[in-house]
């Protein structure tokens, strides 16, 4: 029994001898010393719970990064919306939620270089406000990725110690998934309206003015033309009509555009498009958008070609400026011609 006893002292003081020890070893030699090692001062607000369990209760997610571009993505029914007016992507925010659940602390930044991870992530960091109806239910920063390519530096709000995170299982950085670039985001739908939700549908045509025209559904299936002077029409092809409204209800858009300057942009808008569309809802809510053809701004160009003619430029009331594929949309740019009852 007294031997038993004396086995027992001897390993507590070997323990005490050992962590007193390590107190004194420098930091940030090994991921051993880091993880026993500890500051008096600091260990009352090191936080370290950064995952959420119910992703489920999750309704907005707000992301800034420290040149103020900001993202805020919030769930509306059985789908996200960003900034109250863009539907996201559902993968993209799928992959966020899977994201927040499934980090885990890998390790704490070594005491000898947190002073550099807090100096890059005051610079360059994510702040990340996750909430939960009206209450936020976790804050925290994402900074950059360690020199391995595995982890990725975050600090909880009001903790003093930032940690490596990783997914376990996963082989890369998770930095990526937290970004404030709407393009990121927003899903590459242009134009998504029903047709059984359109009331008004009005085309205008640079090449061809005398081609445009205004398309009612004055009630369910039941329509109205009128030509470009607003005449009405009394004889055209209704069923050519209905699936020219049904066309809308999915319109993509192949890319953003993002490299060139505000001034280009509003040199485009100023310019005259191609083709203008006015969409006009059951609520009379109106959304116009502009196409314009793409003129060759690089050094190769075929012989007497000057624009694109495989892609356009589109606009929206929001000021979205896209790409779309011209052949995708040939079945919206139509002309009075397009709708003539069919000869018998």
């Amino acid at each position: 029994m007294k031997k038993r006893l004396h086995s027992i002292i001897a390993i507590v003081i070997l323990l005490i001898v050992l962590l007193v020890t390590i107190q004194f070893l420098p930091s940030g030699k090994s991921r051993v010393v880091d993880l026993l090692k500890f500051k008096n001062d600091h260990s009352s607000s090191t936080l370290r719970s950064f995952h959420i369990r119910d992703t489920a209760s999750i309704t907005k997610i707000f992301l800034v990064d420290k040149r103020n571009r900001s993202i805020t993505l919030e769930r509306v029914g059985n789908k996200w919306v960003i900034d109250q007016k863009i539907d996201a992507r559902r993968d993209a925010v799928q992959l966020l939620l899977e994201t927040l659940y499934s980090m885990r602390v890998k390790t704490p930044v070594a005491i000898s270089t947190r002073e550099e991870v807090f100096r890059k992530m005051s610079g360059k960091s994510i702040k990340v406000e996750v909430y939960s109806g009206k209450k936020k239910i976790k804050t925290f920063y994402t900074g950059g990725v360690t020199q391995d390519n595995l982890g990725t530096y975050m600090l909880l709000e009001n903790s003093d110690t930032p940690f490596i995170i990783e997914i376990p299982g996963f082989r890369g950085f998770v930095s990526s998934r937290f970004s404030t670039l709407l393009k990121n985001w927003r899903n590459s739908v242009l134009i998504s309206e029903k047709w059984e939700d359109i009331k008004e549908i009005e085309i205008n045509l640079r090449k061809h003015p005398e081609q445009g025209f205004r398309a009612v559904q004055t009630e369910p299936r039941k329509f109205e033309l009128y030509n470009f002077e607003n005449k009405k029409v009394p004889y055209f092809d209704t069923l050519k009509v209905k699936g020219f409204f049904e066309q809308f209800e999915i319109a993509n858009f192949d890319r953003g555009v993002d490299l060139l300057s505000d001034e280009f942009r509003d040199s485009v808008r100023r310019s005259i498009p191609e083709i203008q569309i006015k969409l006009t809802d059951k609520t009379d809510s109106i959304q116009n958008y502009t196409f314009f053809k793409i003129p060759y701004i690089s050094a190769e160009q075929d012989p007497g070609t000057d624009y694109y003619p495989q892609s356009m430029w589109a606009f929206n009331d929001d000021n979205d400026w896209v790409i779309i594929q011209t052949y995708t949309y040939l079945l919206m740019f139509r002309g009075l011609d397009d709708f003539s009852p069919k000869m018998k």
